[in-house]
């Protein structure tokens, strides 16, 4: 199945052949050049003198020349980004530090000089060198906040063992170079093609120019189309090279994750080595769920969960019973590898760890990989004010089940939002009382007809169209009856996290409400129902309009 690891020798090769695919690359661009400044030569010793042929033809060798000497050679390509994410000194975290030394020290290699940790499931080293690599510099380490929180200590040993395995194996530099040819490529075949497209802009702005004169005289269009001109055909020639570059060192970068997993399998075990690997899939998906779910969900009302916890409250997620059931039936990715992927897929990784011969040791035999930070909450809090943008300073934080509440009075506001200005058209107040009143007059249709609804709804006339704006005044009706229980506290949402948000209205009123609205919008329309209702939870009659609440106006 392909999980056995390539020999040594056979990666050494490849990594021989892709700095010869990076070296080439120049001499592709070099050739090209100079290929057509030789053909200029030729062809002048040919004729021996200069002529009007000859000037067109080096005008043309010089327009397929110049942007490939500009771009590849002259062109300073970006810097490669810092790390981001908050530095963890040895003085502030001793024993994650000790933790980092010891695990080099194991693995045989000399250690970082920086840790960083950062938000994203995800941990890895760079060097800086100099000369593509070849000449070393200082390591720095970073570390994702998830494998922290959800890994155990043996299983983050693992991961670090894997990341130091890499410096064992020399990978670091020679990713150095192929991390700059890869830049190195991408940056001339990108600048080529945005050279293209505003070439292509450029002449297609002509050719409108001119087919709009023609038609202006009778004339007919041109039917001339642009292109990217000479720049796009070079892009498409190095585009080819680029993907015999990237199948070569993404294949080298492969070869090295199973290097570097055994690597990490000698210091930590076989075990946590496979247990961590499986862990870090389903980690991704459920940060990617708790970001977008939980720690985002008040950001529009104006906050955020208590400090340490925007990132930290994964932990809450990771602990439920039920959100870990759902992710241990995610199972691994699967498929084929993709030839341009740097890594192998990760079942195939598993199985050559579990391929290796037995080493006794057990994986989960220690306490959780966070307990090594010290002060996690604070840390979390300061990974937050590292990485969050701005405007995440000026917001409120809350604890959760007052974050959700937040955030529920906020989207029923939103919802209610249409309805209020739908009233305000009508030259009524936008309250639940005003339309209420309006439906008992028999405008209850009028407002709705000034709501949003569909194409289809708007063109139908008649009975039709009553029978498309039956379901959007009840809609309306029903959002504004529940934004005033939740304004005055008498409806609240359920935070939980093992299921979505689920809105709580009083006693009797989620039984009774459905038939209450059906009543309202009936062709001869009753809110006595929906009224006695809303005076039973509490709510006798709509609450005053707040003077501060933006919604209202």
């Amino acid at each position: 199945m392909g999980t056995t690891p390539p020999p040594a020798a056979g990666t050494a090769g490849r990594a021989v052949l892709a700095v010869s695919l990076l070296a080439g690359f120049y001499l592709l661009a070099a050739a090209i050049v100079l290929g057509l400044l030789g053909l200029d030569v030729a062809l002048y010793a040919g004729v021996g003198h200069v002529n009007l042929g000859l000037l067109k033809i080096w005008a043309l060798t010089a327009v397929v020349a110049y942007p490939v000497l500009r771009v590849v050679f002259l062109t300073r390509r970006p810097r490669q980004d810092a790390d981001g994410g908050l530095p963890l000194t040895r003085e502030q975290q001793p024993a994650l530090w000790a933790r980092v030394d010891r695990i080099a020290d194991l693995t045989g290699v000399r250690g970082p000089a920086t840790v960083r940790l950062v938000p994203e499931v995800n941990a890895g080293v760079r060097e800086d060198t100099r000369l593509l690599g070849l000449i070393p510099g200082a390591r720095h380490l970073v570390i994702g906040a998830p494998l922290l929180i959800s890994l155990t200590e043996d299983e983050l040993d693992s991961v670090l063992a894997h990341e130091f395995g890499h410096y064992s194996n020399r990978d670091v530099r020679l990713a150095g170079v192929t991390v700059a040819g890869r830049s190195a490529i991408l940056h001339t075949i990108g600048t080529l093609h945005r050279r293209a497209d505003r070439h292509e802009a450029e002449r297609a702005a002509e050719i409108a120019a001119k087919d709009a004169a023609r038609l202006a005289k009778g004339r007919k269009a041109t039917g001339e189309e642009a292109d990217g001109g000479v720049q796009r055909v070079l892009a498409k020639v190095f585009t080819l090279y680029a993907k015999l570059y990237f199948r070569v060192s993404e294949a080298v970068s492969r070869r090295q994750e199973y290097a570097a997993d055994r690597a990490a399998a000698a210091v930590a075990g076989r075990a946590a080595t496979a247990s961590a690997l499986r862990r870090i899939p389903a980690l991704d998906a459920a940060q990617g769920f708790y970001l977008d779910r939980y720690a985002t969900l008040g950001w529009d009302a104006g906050a955020l969960p208590p400090p340490g916890q925007f990132y930290g409250g994964l932990a809450h997620l990771l602990a439920d019973p039920a959100r870990r059931r759902e992710l241990d039936e995610l199972g691994l990715p699967d498929g084929e590898p993709d030839p341009y992927d740097s890594h192998p897929p990760i079942h195939r990784r598993i199985a050559a760890v579990e391929a290796l011969p037995e080493d006794g040791r057990t994986a989960g035999g220690d306490g959780p990989a966070l307990a090594l930070l010290h002060d996690p909450e604070r840390t979390l809090a300061a990974l937050e004010a590292a990485t969050l943008v701005p405007e995440a300073a000026a917001k409120q934080h809350l604890d959760w089940p007052d974050l959700l509440q937040a955030a529920g009075l906020a989207g029923s506001r939103e919802a209610a939002l249409p309805v209020r200005r739908a009233l305000t058209d009508s030259g009524l107040p936008p309250t639940l009382d005003a339309l209420l009143d309006a439906v008992d007059a028999g405008r209850g249709f009028e407002i709705a007809g000034r709501l949003p609804r569909s194409e289809q709804s708007a063109a139908a006339t008649g009975r039709a169209a009553r029978e498309f704006l039956r379901p959007v005044l009840r809609a309306a009706l029903s959002r504004a009856a529940v934004l005033d229980l939740a304004e005055a506290g008498l409806a609240h949402w359920e935070f939980s996290w093992s299921v979505p948000a689920e809105l709580r209205l009083p006693g009797g009123l989620e039984d009774g409400l459905p038939s209450a609205l059906d009543a309202a919008v009936a062709d001869t329309p009753d809110t006595a129902p929906l009224r006695a209702l809303l005076a039973g939870a509490g709510l006798a009659s709509a609450p005053a309009v707040p003077a501060a609440d933006p919604l209202r106006t």
